[in-house]
C-alpha cells in the first residue's frame, strides 16, 4: 500500500504540472492521458459489474480500453476537447458536493451536475484556448494541491488509492488542500494564458 501510495504521489505530481502548466501547449498529450484515463477506469469500472473477469483479464482489457481512448481523443480531438470541459466541470461538481456533503446520486444532484458539465464542454469546443487553459490549470492544480495536502499533512492511502467518502471529503475540505488548488490555478492559469497562442 506504501509504494502503490507513493506511485500514485508520483503520477499526481507529474500529470499536474503537465495539466497546470502546459495543457494549451501540449494539447495532443493532454488529449491522450485524458483519453486514456476515461478508457481505463470506463472499463475497469463497468466491465465487473457486466462480466465475470478475472483480475489479470479486467486489468488487460482496462489498459486496451485505455488505449482505444487515448487514440480516439486525439484522431477526434473535438471529441477529446470537449471532454476536457466536461471533465474539468465533474471535477468542478465533485468538489462541491463533497464540500457540501451532498448526495450524487440523487436526482436534484446529479441532473444539474450534467447539465453543467454539458454546458462547460460547450464552451471549451467554442472558445478552445481558454477554456482550455481553465479546466486544465484546474485538473493539474488539483492534482497538486493533493500532492501538497499529502506531503504536509502526512500519506493517507485510503484518499489515494481506495474510495473512502470520509477521506475524500477530508482530503477536498482540508486547508491545504483548497489554498493550494487556488494558487496553483491563477498561476497555471497565468502561465497558460501569457504563451504564445497556437
Amino acid at each position: 500500500m506504501e509504494l502503490t501510495s507513493i506511485i500514485v504521489l508520483i503520477i499526481d505530481l507529474t500529470l499536474g504540472v503537465l495539466f497546470c502548466f502546459f495543457g494549451n501547449r501540449w494539447i495532443k498529450v493532454i488529449l491522450a492521458i485524458y483519453g486514456f484515463a476515461a478508457g481505463f477506469l470506463l472499463a475497469n469500472t463497468l466491465l465487473p459489474m457486466f462480466t465475470g473477469v478475472g483480475e489479470t483479464a479486467l486489468l488487460l482489457s482496462s489498459l486496451a480500453a485505455g488505449i482505444a481512448g487515448a487514440l480516439i481523443f486525439i484522431m477526434l480531438m473535438y471529441v477529446g476537447i470537449f471532454f476536457i470541459g466536461f471533465g474539468g466541470g465533474l471535477m468542478l461538481c465533485m468538489l462541491i458536493v463533497e464540500v457540501l456533503r451532498l448526495n450524487i446520486l440523487s436526482w436534484f444532484v446529479y441532473v444539474p451536475a450534467l447539465a453543467v458539465c454539458c454546458l462547460l464542454g460547450a464552451l471549451t469546443l467554442n472558445n478552445r484556448r481558454i477554456f482550455i487553459a481553465i479546466f486544465t490549470s484546474f485538473i493539474g492544480a488539483s492534482a497538486l494541491a493533493q500532492f501538497a495536502d499529502q506531503i504536509i499533512g502526512g500519506i493517507k492511502a485510503q484518499s489515494l488509492v481506495l474510495y473512502d467518502p470520509q477521506a475524500t471529503y477530508s482530503a477536498y475540505s482540508s486547508t491545504v488542500y483548497l489554498a493550494a488548488l487556488g494558487v496553483l490555478f491563477i498561476a497555471g492559469m497565468i502561465v497558460q494564458l501569457s504563451g504564445k497562442k497556437h
